[in-house]
């Protein structure tokens, strides 16, 4: 199969401008373009040239790392392409999006991971780096063990988990499994899951998962203050040093559910997102595994969760972990 008609190659392409395209208007750093999180500000506006051209940049897996692919409008095919920061910037009506900054060859680009408009002005949240991973910066996994609860109420552990298999969730009641990749990796860096010890959110085992997979809240009160009721908190974010860790060290086995749509299942009775087929999710993939989501997927498209991601200005003061405890049974 050639590069131009495999699965993987459409759904491995990222379209970028220039770091440069979207800078600051006012702040701090005006007229900065937006970069690795020691050369932003929180509080800075940024705002996208309307005349900026965005381009299609392909990304391949080659060894540990991500590279620039055939075809690709940007960088020469082998360029090793790396993840500097991920910043959240929230447009004016109150829209969050995520910006991955990318270095190839010493050029800076900026990668949205979500629509932005030359017509809105963007305000600097928070930033993190994500320690030169492109790779890893959408996992959304179970590890071994995990429970899922089925459509009749069995907990079966994903590893025994099969195609077909009806799982239960939220929105749409019971829903078939489309595919179930799994990936070891070094528990190390990015990659170190995060451990929910037993009873922290009224969990009656440990649940652990990888540390951006997204919990799910409903809080009718809005206590956070984001304007809906229905959140999506990333598992890393709840990370107390008690209850909820990180478990760094040796190796850990990874798995993703994918469904038709991104639902909410229940991983040891605790909602939480389904795989999301993206090109960042494809592309932090071995090519093989990668390759058979896009064949199983057959050109159907996936659309995010209409649960609101708060950003971590948004968490600052707040108790995230008690706000999921009470949202789930047995808490009141």
């Amino acid at each position: 199969m050639t590069e131009s008609s495999s699965p993987l190659a459409a759904l491995s392409r990222c379209m970028v401008h220039d770091a440069g395209a979207l800078s600051v208007e006012t702040g701090a750093l005006m007229g900065d373009a937006i970069g690795s999180v020691d050369e932003v500000v929180a509080g800075d506006i940024y705002c996208l040239d309307p005349g900026a051209p965005q381009r299609e940049l392909i990304l391949t897996r080659i060894g540990g790392g991500m590279a620039v692919g055939p075809g690709s409008s940007v960088g020469i095919a082998g360029q090793a392409v790396t993840a500097l920061a991920r910043h959240q910037i929230m447009g004016e009506r109150g829209s969050m999006v995520e910006v991955l900054v990318l270095e190839l060859d010493g050029a800076r680009l900026a990668l949205p991971l979500g629509p932005l408009s030359a017509s809105d002005d963007y305000t600097l949240i928070a930033s993190e780096t994500v320690e030169g991973e492109l790779s890893n910066v959408a996992q959304v996994s179970f590890t071994r063990g995990t429970k899922i609860t089925m459509a009749d109420g069995r907990q079966t552990p994903v590893e025994a988990l099969a195609t077909g298999d009806r799982v239960l969730t939220r929105d749409n009641g019971p829903q078939a499994i489309r595919w179930i990749g799994r990936q070891t990796v070094r528990a190390e860096g990015s990659n170190a899951p995060v451990r929910i010890a037993a009873g922290a959110l009224n969990n009656a085992d440990d649940l652990i998962l990888s540390p951006d997979h997204r919990l799910f809240i409903y809080h009718r009160d809005d206590a956070m203050g984001v304007g809906r009721a229905e959140l999506l908190v990333r598992a890393r974010h709840l990370v107390d040093g008690d209850g909820i860790v990180r478990m760094a060290g040796g190796h850990v086995d990874y798995f993703h559910l994918l469904f038709d749509a991104h639902e909410i299942i229940y991983a040891e009775c605790i909602p939480a997102e389904s795989l999301l087929v993206s090109p960042e999710v494809l592309a932090g993939m071995d090519e093989d595994m990668a390759l058979d989501i896009a064949r199983r997927m057959a050109g159907r498209i996936q659309h995010p969760h209409h649960g609101v991601e708060p950003s971590a200005a948004d968490l600052d003061g707040v108790d995230a972990t008690a706000l999921l405890g009470r949202a789930l049974p047995g808490r009141s």
